[in-house]
């Protein structure tokens, strides 16, 4: 299954709204601007956890449920008819009784939506975005590409950085990096954007053996530290060149990814971050390691994740 963005129209995209009464809403604004472009309907979705889960005496948790659903389904409607009077098709659902991830990928199958949006939120008035929890377990388990939206201004001819691993490190398929540069180029070519690539690998490190030192201290040998760049510049730049993607936006980097990616996406003022999220070892289960984590929070773009095809 390729990506949907790129083989087949953009028919149907759903927007997991976590909480209507904050008012405009950048996920929302991102559907809209996608849904212009490709004609495709939205529907907004408030998912809410069943009253009882959150303390809620048991006698008034139906009503409570109730009178929460109705006041959230006017939120989302007010929300669509600001759509609507742009000539989008929009509907909205508010789930209830289920885990809030569980709600929303329930919704992606029911729809059979092509592309789930969510909105990436500050904890609090003074920290940065951060993802939660329900937004890791959309990551690994959304059979459909995830936008999560983290800033509010347009895409106004946005610069996508495909993160890329041309050595198929922890296991990733081949076919992966190939999903990310298709939807890469599938948002490019939608937004009137550019393409650039980027990979960060880490540096030769060599233990001395037989000292009493902090592991962190390490030695290379220069020689074999000129030959491994060597390798990791031929096997990069002979895949970009794969993807069409000019050498000029090509960034190969040495260092901490976590680090490293982050700061070229602000140097290039990146409107999109494409990365993918894969499964460990021949597992159905999608890995989404500590590194990934870190990179994804730490980014300040929006970022996109695919998945490997077959493997949704």
């Amino acid at each position: 299954m390729r990506c949907a963005m790129l083989d087949r129209k953009l028919e149907r995209i759903l927007v997991a709204i976590a909480d209507p009464s904050t008012g405009s809403n950048r996920a929302v604004r991102r559907a809209g601007a996608l849904a212009h472009k490709t004609g495709a309907s939205i529907e907004l979705l408030a998912a809410l956890p069943s009253a009882v889960s959150a303390g809620i005496i048991h006698a008034e948790s139906e009503h409570f449920t109730r009178l929460e659903s109705e006041e959230n389904r006017r939120l989302l409607e007010r929300m669509a008819n600001r759509l609507r009077r742009e000539e989008i098709i929009v509907n909205t659902h508010v789930e209830t009784g289920y885990p809030v991830h569980e709600a929303i990928l329930r919704q992606v199958r029911l729809t059979q939506a092509d592309l789930l949006i969510i909105e990436a939120r500050k904890h609090n008035l003074f920290a940065r975005l951060l993802l939660t929890q329900t937004d890791f377990e959309l990551i690994r388990r959304c059979p459909v590409p995830l936008l999560i939206v983290k800033r509010g201004a347009a895409w106004r001819r946005p610069r996508v950085l495909a993160a890329l691993d041309p050595f198929h490190a922890n296991d990733k398929p081949t076919e992966l990096d190939g999903e990310i540069v298709a939807a890469a180029d599938a948002v490019a070519a939608l937004m009137g954007g550019t393409v650039h690539a980027a990979h960060v690998y880490r540096p030769v490190l060599r233990l001395i053996p037989g000292m009493e030192m902090d592991p962190g201290f390490v030695a290379t040998i220069p020689v074999q530290d000129k030959a491994y760049t060597r390798e990791i510049r031929r096997q990069f730049y002979e895949a970009v060149g794969r993807y069409g993607i000019a050498r000029n936006r090509a960034h190969l980097l040495c260092g901490d990814p976590v680090i490293e990616l982050p700061a070229v996406a602000r140097s290039l003022r990146a409107g999109l971050v494409v990365m993918g999220a894969m499964s460990r070892s021949g597992l159905k289960r999608i890995f989404i390691g500590n590194t990934a984590e870190q990179v994804l929070d730490r980014l300040q773009c929006d970022v996109l994740i695919v998945k490997p095809p077959n493997r949704r």
